[in-house]
């Protein structure tokens, strides 16, 4: 069998893996893993607009629209107009999404330490490099 074609199925396996792993341990925080990624971006970069996610989640602009939607609907995010262009939305957290992300980092599982577990540290900087390489390919 083609090496592309097994190296691609175990690349999709591992990502789908990845997400219903940390889908499973937001659970109980009533999070998906896409919305805790929307948590932990808006802690970071508080103020900034739905197209600044969609750029940093690689969603499409109407899909992080709905997440940020959603997000607010259960009073998770604030939404205002811009002062400057009331056509652009500045997104924050709320004190109720400040404090699920406090919980969020207090309870999360890290598995990143167990994805990489028994790969040395010089051998994850060369997967970091290929990683970002194959995403970069993909953009192309």
């Amino acid at each position: 069998m083609d090496i592309s074609y097994i190296l691609t199925r175990k690349i999709q396996q591992l990502s789908h893996r990845i997400v219903l792993r940390r889908n499973k341990d937001l659970k109980s925080m009533g999070l998906t893993a896409e919305q805790a990624d929307t948590l932990l971006f808006f802690h970071a970069h508080s103020g900034s607009s739905a197209s600044d996610l969609r750029c940093s989640l690689g969603v499409t602009h109407q899909a992080a629209r709905a997440l940020v939607q959603r997000m607010a609907d259960k009073g998770l995010l604030c939404v205002t107009p811009s002062p400057r262009d009331a056509r652009y939305k500045l997104i924050a957290l709320t004190a109720e999404g400040e404090e699920l992300y406090e919980t969020m980092q207090r309870n999360c599982t890290n598995f990143g330490d167990r994805l990489l577990e028994h790969i040395p540290a010089d051998d994850r900087e060369k997967l970091l490099a290929m990683i970002s390489q194959a995403l970069d390919n993909m953009e192309k």
